[in-house]
């Protein structure tokens, strides 16, 4: 290399990425900071079809753009001119969905503040009609109870901030990738549901509970589910995952929702389209007065599984509608009461749900999250002879027993409290099975699961340590030696689940580091070996040799100003002035780009400095991330062994299981007055502590002389004061 290509080398910028690409964990921080621009107003639930609708337009935006650009580039490169390529490029049988030039992002997001609210509806309804043709089209779901317009539903401030805070951020695929978008929505969606006050219960369930739920239900590939309150469509996508899991092939599930909320609705259709569902059946309305999912001779439709997690204990569900008649036939255990429809929730997946096969075991399963109160709400009829007087039967009683008796009940679930956002009401899963396997007829396994959780602001939450404690016992049905063997079953599975999880995450980050941190050993030895150089005069003439990393190029130079010194030397007297002048020129140039090298070896060491130390703190927060998620899941891991000792234990002895679960027959229930609260069935008080007589008498002596020094403490106060007057 010749001195002008190592200049050249030396001078050159040292590329590392400004940006890089977002960890799972740093998106959701990102997310956080858009709904707290929203912060100061005391529910969220008004602003959420604003912000999702906005995050949907900004990502498809860019996703459309991304494409557009890649094949602008394909095509130029085979030799089709630009404006022609730009033109095919843009063709819609050539992307999943179309941004029309007009409504792309950049150019919205720069229209004037007065502007911006009408700029958006266009926009909006533009993208709408551009994919009116696709199989889900995107109509209303940016328009549909949307008007940017309306300062008073979202003020042009907080737009603005949102529009700026979203622009800072690239969302296509080469920057999110579609998993780690769609995982970050549904991010979104619960962090909204934790600021969104009493309304949040309305389109969130926790992930963990959709887990435990889509665990019981086992939906397999070729099943038709459906969630008649889908919310956000946060338990169809469990049952999504469950499949995926399982090997299934997803695009085989026959999905169907439904949900009155229209902002609610349209959030859960851009939940499912960017988590890449390609086709399920939705509708929006309220499924107790209009249910949508009918056949064709106006009848429920059926299903193979149902998940739900509707309102609790909703007041106006549609009484009046139904008072004259259910043309569906859906009450005919009872007409729940006027201001309480949990069991009219309760009767439509009871007649939804797919009747027996000839093989027993084999109907249809829905599994709802309600209010304990579903449990033992109601009081059984009453004659003048046990009460005093005559009391007929409660409506949810009437109900409630009309269900047991026709064995419809298979497993009760008590969950720990504050579970659900927004609803501090205890809440309970019930499973349904329209026909259950032969050996748990006329039998209810109960688990009382509300002592294991982790405590939580504003919510408590599940961890997998808390989900076998269920998980177990349900696949065993309370049978303590088929527990036992399950255990370490259930440890190992759960266990091999948070090591994918952490394995996921830290793939995640690397990906996410790596290209950054690449060039980081490089010119960490590119620095131990400048930090080495003596730059001195001397010192540098002693180093230039033609094997020398930085000085050869002026091996040359040095050799011929060598070579005109020798002949000087020995030369004669004559002749010596003559060769010293002709020497003039060899050793400016030697000096010259002596110094032209020394300085920029001097600027490439503080270049390849700050690029180091510049890695090195990105470096070191790799790390901080790493170990952060290897502790989470260490300790995951931990709680897991100790649940499963734990469940050990419990299963060893029939006391001990009693006090967590148990299968209860119907003679049991019918004695009880068909009330299925569980601490009827399962002992769920806490055993006092025993204290032994000297253990006790040391206890009350400390109390009685922490109450005596007390007391003294108080006297001498008094007569401070008293003393003071």
């Amino acid at each position: 290399m010749n001195l002008e290509e190592l200049l050249s080398t030396l001078e050159s910028p040292i590329v590392i990425r400004p940006t890089r690409r977002m960890t799972q964990g740093e998106l959701e921080s990102y997310l956080d900071k858009a709904a707290d621009i929203l912060r100061g107003n005391a529910d969220h639930s008004e602003f959420r079809g604003y912000v999702f609708a906005l995050l949907f337009y900004k990502r498809i935006s860019d996703c459309f753009g991304e494409e557009v650009r890649t094949q602008v580039a394909t095509l130029t490169k085979a030799g089709v001119p630009q404006d022609q390529a730009l033109l095919l490029a843009r063709d819609p049988q050539n992307h999943h969905f179309i941004v029309p030039e007009a409504a792309t992002w950049a150019t919205v997001a720069r229209t004037a503040k007065a502007l911006l609210g009408q700029a958006l509806n266009d926009a909006m309804l533009a993208i709408e009609r551009a994919n009116a043709h696709r199989q889900n089209n995107f109509d209303g779901i940016l328009t549909g109870k949307i008007d940017f317009n309306k300062q008073d539903e979202l003020p042009r401030d907080k737009l603005v901030n949102l529009i700026n805070h979203f622009g800072s951020q690239t969302f296509d695929r080469a920057h999110v990738s579609d998993d780690l978008f769609g995982n970050a929505y549904e991010y979104l969606i619960r962090n909204f549901a934790s600021k969104a006050g009493k309304s949040s219960g309305e389109f969130y369930t926790p992930a963990e509970v959709g887990f435990l739920m889509a665990e019981v239900l086992q939906p397999k590939a070729g099943m038709s589910i459906c969630d008649w309150a889908s919310g956000s469509g946060g338990l169809l996508l469990q049952c999504i995952r469950h499949v995926k899991k399982h090997g299934g092939d997803v695009r085989q599930l026959q999905l169907h929702g439904q949900e009155s909320n229209v902002a609610t609705y349209n959030i859960s259709r851009i939940n499912m389209i960017l988590h890449g569902i390609p086709v399920w059946e939705h509708k929006q309305g309220d499924s107790l007065r209009d249910p949508r999912h009918v056949t064709v001779d106006n009848r429920l439709k059926q299903f193979d599984r149902i998940i739900m997690n509707p309102p609790f204990s909703l007041e106006d569900w549609g009484y009046d509608t139904v008072a004259a008649g259910d043309k569906f036939g859906r009450l005919s255990y009872g007409m729940p009461p006027a201001s309480n429809g949990d069991w009219a929730w309760m009767q439509q997946i009871a007649k939804s749900l797919k009747d027996a096969d000839p093989d027993p075991g084999t109907g249809g399963q829905g599994m709802v999250v309600m209010s304990q109160g579903v449990l033992f709400r109601g009081q059984p009829e009453q004659t003048e002879e046990e009460d005093g007087q005559n009391q007929k039967a409660d409506a949810e009683y009437v109900i409630r027993r009309g269900f047991i008796e026709a064995d419809l009940i298979e497993a009760i679930v008590v969950l720990p409290g504050k579970l659900f956002y927004g609803n501090g009401v205890p809440g309970c899963l019930v499973l349904l099975h329209k026909a259950k396997p032969v050996e748990r007829k006329d039998n209810i396994l109960m688990i009382w699961a509300s002592r294991h959780f982790q405590k939580g602001n504003p919510q408590n939450l599940l961890r997998p340590s808390d989900l076998m404690r269920i998980l177990v016992p349900w696949r065993a049905f309370g049978d303590l030696a088929v527990a036992q063997r399950l255990v370490p079953e259930h440890e190992a599975q759960l266990i091999r689940e948070v090591e994918e999880q952490r394995d996921a995450r830290l793939a995640d980050i690397e990906d996410a580091y790596g290209p950054v941190l690449e060039p980081l050993a490089r010119l960490q030895a590119e620095l131990a070996t400048l930090d080495a150089l003596d730059l001195k005069q001397q010192a540098v003439k002693g180093a230039i040799t033609p094997g020398h990393p930085y000085f050869h190029p002026l091996a040359p130079l040095l050799a011929e100003v060598e070579r005109i010194e020798a002949e000087i030397a020995a030369a004669g007297r004559g002749e010596k002035a003559a060769l010293k002048t002709h020497s003039y020129t060899p050793k400016a140039k030697f000096a010259v780009a002596r110094k032209k090298l020394i300085d920029a070896i001097k600027a490439r060491h503080k270049q390849v400095t700050r690029a180091v130390k510049d890695l090195g703190k990105l470096q070191e927060e790799r790390d901080v991330r790493e170990q952060e998620v290897k502790l989470a899941a260490d300790r995951e891991i931990a709680h897991l062994r100790e649940a499963s000792a734990d469940l050990l234990r419990i299963a060893s002895s029939e006391d001990e299981a009693r006090r967590y679960f148990t299968v209860v027959g119907r003679e049991e229930i019918a004695e009880n007055e068909f009330n299925l609260n569980l601490p009827r069935y399962v002992d769920t008080f806490e055993p006092e502590e025993v204290l032994t007589l000297p253990v006790a008498i040391s206890a009350m002596s400390e109390a009685k002389a922490k109450a005596d020094a007390a007391a003294q403490r108080l006297s001498e106060l008094l007569e401070t004061v008293a003393n003071a007057r």
